[in-house]
Order: structure tokens, then sequence, then C-alpha cells
């Protein structure tokens, strides 16, 4: 059975903002609230059109939400009408955020200039009004082509894919970037959706038949393909995609090779045989994807297991049994793969106590705070019934628990601006950076995890070259020591500048850290150790002193 799983909620995407900067007037009058239930009626006004990208007509029925920590999950919503124009009012004074989507373009995010760019805070004051917040929304692109088996004909039901590559699981990669294709009786294929961009066209089917190679009856497939005909991604065509552009003709035949056999043991932690084993067959995106199963095989009272006529391509071998999981990568090239030995856990787990490090304790609750593992390896697309289960608490008490985690992960603790997790202390060790991986059913106990309002805030304006104030451009600021440079490290931080060019770091660590502006970069880069270093000697370094706001202009760079 396959699973079709949700794609990232928003798609950073190419744009321009047609005004520059909003035109601000004094107050306003307060409107009827219609924010979520139990959300306090603000006083601003944000007004603009929202027209097409390329031809400048304006655009009726797009959707304009602009969300904040006091508007809830929904935010605050208006549609479009005839003429383009829209009206938010009730908004609260703060930083929002602004979000467009109308059906055949790209969803955009205020003050997004290019593709996969992080968009823009709006800072509002009680009662103001803010006109001319206008979007140019940019037309989705479409690659589309035919494919065909190695004797050009047509073959349906082929996935397709575009990809892009992405530093996602610590580990840049191929992955999906827009919606999966399906080829139909002609083999034709359309992947629509996409931001502009340079992908490759990948594609992967399961189908299999009987042919005599070497006077020998022997189960054949095809191999992921990609543009223009070839198994190895690095000799993969890239394809430069414009906006609204149409990548037409991308055709290619598929690669052939031979199914092969996977066979292996399949115990739990206790040396007991799994029930099964599940061969997971997956096209993976930085947020979703398509999941579902490639084989199975039954394992036997010894343990002894095997999975007939696998294709080739890129795996996962999964098993649960008795509150008890594995997951297992593998790669089938044609050759067949014995002796694989996959070994179930009930997972690990890890208690303490949150203790707050505040002069005012009592302002944060709770509620506000959550403990959860993030897998190294990334978070497994589909789930079995009857492994083991993850599951954090933050009890009332402050105690907290983490429990049935398997494989390596670390910490991720999540609270309110203006906080910091100080240090995860076991005995006078602090683990906070450290990835864990414990063995089943091993249990870390009497965990101290620090919060702390005593950090550091950094704020400042951007420049350009000439030395006037600019409102675009990315900050990124992270640590001078190159080792806390991993994927969510609580190190390395990110923002936008306002309308205003201003941008600000709460909650910042004391330590020595680099500070650069960037014309442009690509959401997430920053996870990715290489981009750090290579940016580096563009950045300021600076100093932060424990809870010591301090300011710093940055001139925007391009490098």
């Amino acid at each position: 059975m396959r699973h079709r799983l949700p794609g990232r909620a928003v798609l950073a995407l190419a744009a321009a903002m047609m005004a520059a900067s909003p035109d601000v007037s004094a107050q306003v009058t307060p409107a009827r609230d219609t924010g979520p239930a139990g959300a306090a009626a603000g006083t601003a006004v944000i007004r603009g059109r929202v027209v097409d990208l390329q031809t400048g007509n304006p655009l009726r029925r797009a959707r304009v939400t602009v969300t904040a920590p006091s508007l809830g999950r929904e935010g605050i919503s208006a549609s479009t009408d005839s003429d383009g124009r829209y009206e938010l009012t009730d908004l609260p004074a703060g930083r929002l955020t602004m979000q467009v989507q109308r059906s055949g373009y790209l969803p955009l995010q205020y003050g997004q200039r290019r593709p996969l760019e992080q968009g823009k805070p709006l800072e509002l004051m009680a009662g103001q009004l803010l006109e001319k917040i206008d979007f140019a929304m940019p037309r989705m692109s479409v690659i589309s082509g035919r494919v065909t088996d190695e004797l050009g004909e047509p073959i349906a039901g082929v996935w397709v894919t575009a990809q892009r590559s992405m530093y996602v699981n610590n580990r840049r990669r191929l992955l999906l970037d827009g919606p999966i294709a399906t080829t139909d009786d002609d083999g034709r294929y359309r992947i629509a959706g996409l931001p502009p961009g340079t992908y490759v066209v990948h594609s992967k089917t399961l189908e299999k038949w009987t042919a005599q190679v070497g006077g020998r009856e022997q189960t054949m497939s095809y191999a992921p393909t990609f543009f223009p005909g070839v198994s190895d991604p690095n000799q993969a065509a890239k394809l430069n995609v414009a906006s609204g552009e149409q990548a037409n003709n991308i055709d290619f035949a598929l690669v052939t090779g031979r199914a092969a056999r996977i066979a292996g043991t399949a115990l739990d932690s206790q040396g007991r045989p799994l029930r099964s084993v599940t061969l997971i067959n997956e096209l993976a995106g930085a947020s979703g994807g398509m999941v579902g199963s490639a084989g199975s095989g039954t394992v036997a009272p010894d343990g002894r297991f095997e999975i007939l006529n696998v294709p080739p391509g890129e795996y996962k071998l999964q098993s649960a049994n008795a509150g008890q999981l594995v997951v297992l990568p593998v790669v089938v090239n044609s050759v067949d793969i014995d002796n694989v030995v996959l070994t179930a856990s009930a997972g690990w787990s890890v208690t303490g106590r949150v203790e707050i490090d505040s002069a005012t304790p009592a302002g944060l609750r709770r509620n506000q705070v959550s403990i959860a593992p993030v897998p190294l390896a990334g978070r497994d697309l589909m789930s079995m019934s009857g492994g083991a289960v993850t599951r954090s608490a933050v009890n009332d008490d402050w105690t907290f628990s983490v429990t049935g985690v398997v494989g390596a992960s670390r910490l991720r603790v999540t609270f309110p601006d203006g906080w910091a997790v100080k240090s995860i202390l076991q005995g006078d060790r602090d683990i906070a950076d450290q990835p864990l991986d414990m063995k089943s059913g091993e249990e870390i106990t009497g965990l101290q995890l620090v919060l702390t309002d005593r950090a550091a805030t950094l704020t400042g304006q951007l420049v350009d070259q000439k030395g006037a104030t600019s409102a675009d451009g990315t900050v990124l600021l992270f640590p001078v020591e190159s080792s806390k440079w991993y994927e969510g490290s609580r190190f390395v931080r990110t923002a936008r500048p306002d309308q205003q060019g201003r941008y600000r770091f709460p909650g910042i660590l004391p330590g020595e850290y680099l500070a650069v502006a960037l014309d442009y970069v690509e959401q997430g880069n920053w996870n990715d150790p290489e981009y750090l270093a290579s940016i580096q000697r563009h950045a300021q370094k600076i100093n932060l002193a424990d809870a010591a706001p301090q300011s710093l202009t940055l001139r925007v760079v391009a490098p």
C-alpha cells in the first residue's frame, strides 16, 4: 500500500515585492476582531494588492494571511477582490509574518525576492496603517516529457520527480522538490508546481519481467534513471527552469538492471526472531514524499529471512514486533545481498528535570516548553504497528522524560523567544550538543536541562555598499567554533530584517560569533558546515556577553 505524505506547508519561492517600502499613516479606527477565538483584538491594519508577476494583471481570490504568536495557528486572513486588493484589520502590534497563496501560482512570503529565500517580518505598532504591501506572484514552473523502455516503447506507471541538491539529515543529497508525477499509457509525465531553480529529473519503477540472460532465466527490472537516460546521478543533466517556464520534451529511456535477492537475519534485542521484514520504497523530499512497500519476507524460527526479485535502487529494511523496531538503509545494485543483520530495539530513554535560570522564573510556563529527539538519520516516512513508540513529556513539577528513541538522536528543546538552552548536564558533562545513541532499554537518568533568559540579544541595521539603510538581505549568526556547526544547532541563527532594515536575535548564548549579512541565501544552507566555512571570511567577529544587549551594523555582501 502506498501512502502520500504532505509536502512542506510553504515552499520558499521566487518572486518580486512590488513595493520597496510601505506607506505608513497615523491612527485607524479599531475594527472588530477577525482572528481566532480567544485572541486579543488589535488596532493595526495592512492593505495591499496582489498581481501576476509576469503580466502585472490583478489576481482575485488570492488568500493573504498574517501570523503571529498572539494570533494562534490560523492567523488572520483575507481574500483579494476583482482588482487584486485586500485589507487585513484588527492586527496586533509586534512582529508579524505574511504569506499569499493562489491556485496556479507559487506561494509567496512577504519580502521574498528570489527562489527559496526566507520571508521577512513586518513590524507593526498599535493603531498603525501599512499600505501598499503588494505582492507579485510568480506562476508555477513545469517540467514535462516522455519515458520509454530500452527499446523506445512507452512505459506507464513510472514515478518521475524533479530533484535538487539539499542539505538534510546531516548530509547533502538529491531530494524531490515538488509533486510526484506518474507516466500515462503513452509514457508522458508532467511535473507542475515547481519553483524556479536547477533540477535533475529522476524516475523510478518497480516493474519486473523474466528474460533469458546467458542461458539462464532471470528476473529483470529498471534501475532508478536520471535524464538523459543514466543511472549515475553525477551524470544527470541539470535543468535550469525559470519562473513560469515550461521545460518540455525532457524525454529519456530507462536503464535496465537485474532484480536481486536480499537475505539475512532479523532478531529482536533478546535474540528472538521477528515476524517479518518489509522493504520500504521511498521517494523522499525535505518535508514529505511518497512511501510504500516494495516487498516483504517472513522470518523463519531461526531468524532467517529472504526477499526476492528486488529492483535496483535505494530502500530501507524495516521490521517491528512487540514494541521493538529496526530500520536499515540498503542499496540494491543488481547484485544479491546476503548476511544482512537486523537487530530490533525497544528504544532508549532519558529522564531529568528542567531548571530555570532566571530572575523571574514564573515568566516561563511548563506548557511553553517541549523536548523531542531529532534522529540524525532523519525520520522514517512509514510507521509500522507494533514498533517502538517515541514519547516525550514535561510534567507539572518540571521533570521530563523522552522514551522509545531508536537510533542516534539529539535532544531538541523548544521555548518562547528570549530563552535559550544553557546546558543539558549529565553530572559535570554538558551533552546539549552531543548525539545520543544507546542500546535497547538503556536509560540516562538525572539530567539537568537548564533554560535561561540571561542570554544576549543582538540587534542591528543593514546597510548597502554605499552605507545607506537597506531592507534586504539575510543575516547569519554562527559561532567561531566550527564543532558547533551542525544541522539544527542552537548556536546558529538566521534572520531577515523588517521593513526598516532592522534585524534582531534574542536568546543568544554568550561566546564568540561571526555575523554576516548576505544578499541571498537559500533556506537551510546554514545547516551545511561547508557553506558556513565558505562565507566566514565575509563575516564580522563579535563577542556576545551574558545577558548584555549589543548592536551591530552589517553591510550586505554578495559572495
